[in-house]
């Protein structure tokens, strides 16, 4: 895992610092969980104009900074389908 600093605005830390306290963990752990979450939301987005064929699975890639072969792999992982023929 990459550590990474940032500068968080002030209603963003104020949630931030909420959640660790009510949840008793670090503000690391919550910022990730936050970011993990996030990214979560953007893939399904992106999946869900793939298989509508608005984008092909390479600029679905490309939108998420990785190959078409971490991609292919990304959706087994989750068990969804890598290919967007009708079924």
């Amino acid at each position: 895992m990459e550590s990474v600093d940032i500068k968080l605005e002030q209603p963003i830390r104020q949630f931030v610092e909420h959640k660790s306290r009510e949840r008793q963990v670090s503000p690391e752990q919550t910022i990730s969980e936050l970011v993990s979450l996030g990214f979560e939301a953007l893939l399904r987005q992106l999946y869900d104009r793939y298989r509508r064929g608005e984008i092909s699975f390479g600029r679905l890639a490309q939108e998420l900074g990785i190959t078409s072969w971490e991609l292919s792999h990304l959706l087994e992982e989750r068990e969804w389908v890598v290919h967007n023929l009708p079924s």
